[in-house]
């Protein structure tokens, strides 16, 4: 864990975010897998349960991407701020889904919010 530069708390290194990040694109993508259509196959009906799963999956997937992206951004810098401890709450945020998950890292545990 980093300490950002307000110094209020401690942020994750670069190392935990890549494994943050692996952790909720593994569990994007496990979700996803009834909604992966192989080549020829006709695309799901819009509006559909597997639509919907799909698009769920792939907005969690692009936010879970972009917030990793500005937390890498700001740890990179070398002090990092606000922007840097808004990503990681909203990622913390995401990552209670899988609170009880045991493949959860388990330094995460004592992070996620209540």
């Amino acid at each position: 864990m980093t300490e950002s530069a307000s110094g209020q708390r401690s942020l994750p290194t670069w190392d935990q975010v890549v494994a943050l990040r692996d952790f909720i694109h593994g569990r994007t993508y496990a979700a996803a897998a009834p909604t992966i259509r192989l080549n020829g196959e006709p695309p799901h009906t819009p509006g559909s349960a597997l639509a919907r799963v799909a698009e769920v999956n792939g907005a969690l997937y692009e936010v879970t991407s972009h917030l990793c992206r500005r937390l890498y951004d700001e740890l990179e810098n070398g002090r990092p701020g606000p922007v840097a401890n808004a990503s990681w709450d909203a990622l913390l945020a995401i990552t209670s889904a899988w609170r009880d998950d045991p493949e959860l890292p388990t330094w995460l545990n004592e992070l996620l919010p209540t």
